[in-house]
């Protein structure tokens, strides 16, 4: 292989580590700007056109609009106190020069009305490069397990627990 071939493909290479990266920061920038409550910072990860949905809570409506997405936080946000999520398990692919599919695992800790709650699950992410920057473009939240410490997670009809209602 010459030593042109070489540069080129090592440089192949760094542009495939570098887009996962940034990916991959998205994923870490969502945790925290939903976790801290960073508003602008949530709409800064996503495209303007982005979808998300929560399998089983959205009963199968997906929120379009970055700004939408940012409300159903919100809404979140103010059922569910002392908030802290973990991400892991982070598989990225890229599938075109602009667009890339993620997965991963997460845990959440969270309280409402007093109770402790885990839950835990799956994001399936879809990531877009918009004019250089790459954004969260699509993404589904599946819920496998959320319960109270008090029911915890060994009785399998108790491990998925109604989103609360409105303060």
């Amino acid at each position: 292989m010459s030593a042109y071939a070489r540069m080129e493909r090592l440089a192949e290479q760094l542009r495939t580590l570098t887009d996962k990266n940034a990916c991959w920061r998205l994923m870490t920038r969502y945790a925290r700007a939903v976790d801290e409550e960073l508003d602008e910072e949530l709409a800064a990860i996503y495209t303007e056109d982005a979808t998300c949905q929560t399998v089983p809570w959205s009963q199968g409506k997906v929120i379009s609009g970055r700004d939408n997405i940012v409300r159903l936080f919100k809404g979140y946000q103010a059922r569910f106190v002392n908030r802290k999520r973990f991400i892991t398990n982070e598989q990225i692919d890229l599938t075109g020069a602009d667009t890339a599919l993620g997965w991963s695992n997460w845990l959440v800790l969270h309280a409402n009305g007093g109770h402790s709650y885990v839950g835990w699950g799956s994001y399936d992410w879809g990531f877009t490069r918009v004019d250089g920057t790459w954004l969260i473009s699509n993404m589904v939240v599946k819920i496998d397990t959320m319960t109270t410490l008090q029911n915890g997670w060994g009785d399998a009809e108790k491990l998925l627990v109604r989103f609360p209602p409105k303060p």
